[in-house]
């Protein structure tokens, strides 16, 4: 399955904060908290004229399937990602991550709650290692092949 990677424009507004304050997206996320469409607005803006961060959109076809960000850290690249809520569970994820790594050049860095299994194994699947665990995040590295 191909999953191609475009940035994020304004366009993608609405979607991403719907997507961002579902109930299990939220439960997956570090910052929990549901998001107003004022604060989401004024992060999205900012993150769209952020010289260090990406922020792409995943599709398959004309699916939109969900997005991913890399923000450029001194060492290397954090790297999160989301599937929609209605594309969860289809194998998704693993070939977003690896689009988005095709993208840049690592190292690569994930931090992911110990309860989110489903980012757990496409982070592994995908040649992280867990470096530490820390109240209740784990800290993935991928180092430059």
């Amino acid at each position: 399955m191909l999953v191609e990677l475009r940035l994020a424009t304004m366009k993608d507004s609405d979607l991403l904060l719907e997507w961002r304050n579902d109930a299990a997206t939220r439960k997956a996320s570090l910052s929990p908290e549901k998001v107003t469409k004022a604060n989401h607005l004024s992060w999205f803006q900012s993150s769209l004229r952020d010289k260090d961060r990406r922020l792409w959109m995943a599709q398959v076809e004309e699916n939109m399937i969900g997005s991913c960000r890399a923000d450029r850290q001194q060492e290397g690249w954090l790297l999160s990602w989301t599937i929609a809520p209605d594309m969860r569970g289809k194998g998704l994820a693993y070939p977003m991550v690896l689009a988005m790594l095709n993208s840049l050049t690592g190292p690569f860095f994930a931090q992911i709650k110990s309860d989110n299994l489903a980012s757990i194994k496409v982070a592994e699947k995908a040649g992280f290692t867990c470096q530490e665990l820390k109240d209740e995040v784990l800290y993935f590295v991928r180092e430059v092949d």
